[in-house]
């Protein structure tokens, strides 16, 4: 009876423990939220890309079909360069709003870019959706094309004028897209 009475009031104890660890992460997480919210770091609009009115850095790549894409065959037109990975579930919706995204803005194969980084099969699957849609580009985690356009979180969207100034750079799930006209 004795140990049990112990397992009990041990078992309570920790218990008791555990609720004031979960009430002050849960007061830290919303003391961060609200911080985030002051310094306008909401998910829709993190700065991440070249700066607006900037020209597009120079850049050159091979796609998966072979093709090979750079800043020199996007000037001229306007285009679009998107930045995935693997490991971001917002990322797979991005990938999917593409097709209607070129639909949208008229932009064809050869004035969209998506570089996916990551490895290993996840990054095929991501770029199953925009086959013919968009060039695609894959390379490891932090590679050359996600460091060369400042990419700070995914996905992220660049829009590229005629003469190759960024007029749009942003990550968020599919801010672009959204603000097009139906």
């Amino acid at each position: 009876m004795v140990y049990l009475s112990l397992g009990l009031l041990l078992l309570g104890v920790v218990t008791a423990l555990n609720l004031v660890l979960i009430l002050a992460v849960i007061r830290r997480l919303r003391r961060h939220e609200e911080e985030r919210k002051q310094q306008g770091d909401t998910f829709e609009n993190i700065p991440s890309g070249p700066p607006v009115g900037e020209r597009v850095p120079e850049f050159s790549a091979v796609a998966v079909d072979g093709t090979r894409v750079g800043s020199e065959a996007l000037r001229g037109r306007e285009a679009a360069l998107t930045f995935l990975s693997t490991g971001c579930s917002a990322c797979v919706a991005a990938a999917r709003d593409l097709p209607e995204f070129a639909r949208r803005t008229g932009l064809d194969v050869d004035q969209m870019v998506v570089v996916i980084s990551g490895e290993g099969p996840e990054a095929r699957t991501m770029a199953d959706p925009v086959a013919g849609v968009a060039r695609v580009v894959l390379e490891e985690r932090d590679g050359p094309l996600s460091v060369l356009f400042a990419v700070k979180g995914t996905p992220t969207n660049v829009m590229v004028d005629a003469d190759g100034t960024v007029t749009y750079a942003e990550a968020g799930t599919h801010p672009v897209l959204d603000q097009l006209p139906a």
